[in-house]
């Protein structure tokens, strides 16, 4: 613990260990690069542009979604190792005590920022309930992007598998999953905004270091909080 010069006495509280920092942004990075593709994929479909020249941005979308399948893995995978802020024991609400602190961060919004919000050193409370179906979104979106690949444009590990379907059957398949695929699209889209949102409020309204803190790893905290 170290303190921090202000007006009032802060101790930092270590948050977030390299590893998870590494994997927030790299997979931030690939998730925004993945959905802007598929966006100007769309974009192209609506002006008209013909398929030939949409299918390289949709090649690469898929070569890119490979990247980000290898990182969500390693993302899924530190959450039963890792420290005890990044392990999915700090994410999943299955406690009287994170109930609790959901209901006081509710209580801090309708309050107008006045209120005292809980201490949340790890992963805010209020958040995981949008966490735990972002990343059920995200493995949706791996499995269904996996499956387009190997249908579509017959790249591993599931071309082979199809290669033997005809393309009216091909064609049904990438309808289905295409449906899926876009809706968890729009769910990111969704949830990127409701989180740079609650990133600003938090960020003001605490004043904890919460975005930096992804960055070097520690937040801030009034010490007569802790």
């Amino acid at each position: 613990m170290e303190n921090k010069k202000s007006n009032q006495e802060f101790i930092s509280a270590d948050a977030w260990d390299w590893q998870i920092r590494v994997l927030h942004w790299t997979n931030a990075i690939l998730i925004i690069t993945l959905a802007l593709l598929a966006l100007s994929v769309d974009g192209m479909k609506w002006l008209g542009v013909e398929k030939p020249i949409r299918r390289p941005v949709k090649e690469i979308h898929a070569y890119i979604g490979y990247v980000f399948i290898f990182t969500l893995t390693l993302r899924i995978f530190w959450g039963f190792i890792g420290n005890q802020y990044a392990r999915w024991s700090d994410i999943i609400p299955y406690t009287k005590e994170k109930w609790c602190a959901i209901a006081g961060n509710i209580k801090w919004y309708f309050s107008g920022f006045k209120t005292q919000p809980p201490v949340a050193i790890g992963h805010n409370p209020l958040g995981s309930l949008f966490y735990i179906p972002l990343f059920l979104v995200l493995i949706s979106q791996a499995l269904t992007g996996l499956t387009l690949a190997g249908v579509e444009f017959g790249l591993a590990p599931l071309g082979s598998y199809f290669s033997s379907y005809d393309h009216d059957a091909k064609e049904a398949i990438e309808d289905i999953l295409k449906e899926v695929h876009e809706f968890g699209l729009w769910f990111i889209i969704f949830f990127f905004s409701a989180h740079m949102i609650g990133l600003i409020v938090h960020e003001m309204g605490e004043k904890t270091g919460l975005f930096s803190s992804m960055i070097h790893g520690k937040k801030y905290f009034p010490r007569e909080q802790i």
